[in-house]
């Protein structure tokens, strides 16, 4: 596992791995401390590294979610409010075409 965390590889992980081995990776910087020896700069470099991965793919899952539930708003509204919301978009339209 140490080797996976030295030679981490964004493309081939999930967010699953990603956390497991961040979390295995701060234990091993905790270990280190612990036994008062010197934390080799690429594990800090890495944390910090997956963490950024996790924090971005965590956004894009959230992202995706946020779209597929205002999908199935839209598939829910019926037709008088679709009709109502394409009459104020219209009125918009109409109103800044007057101004151009």
């Amino acid at each position: 596992m140490l080797e996976q965390l030295k030679n981490f590889n964004v493309n081939a992980a999930s967010i699953e791995e990603m956390v497991a081995l961040r979390a295995y990776g701060v234990i091993v910087r905790d270990q280190f401390d612990a036994q008062m020896v010197e934390v080799p700069e690429w594990l800090d470099t890495q944390l910090k590294n997956l963490a950024r991965q996790i924090k971005a793919k965590n956004a894009d899952r959230l992202a995706a979610r946020r779209k597929e539930v205002q999908a199935r708003l839209e598939n829910l509204k019926t037709p008088t409010e679709k009709k109502t919301e394409l009459r104020k978009q219209l009125q918009a339209l109409d109103k800044q075409l007057a101004e151009v």
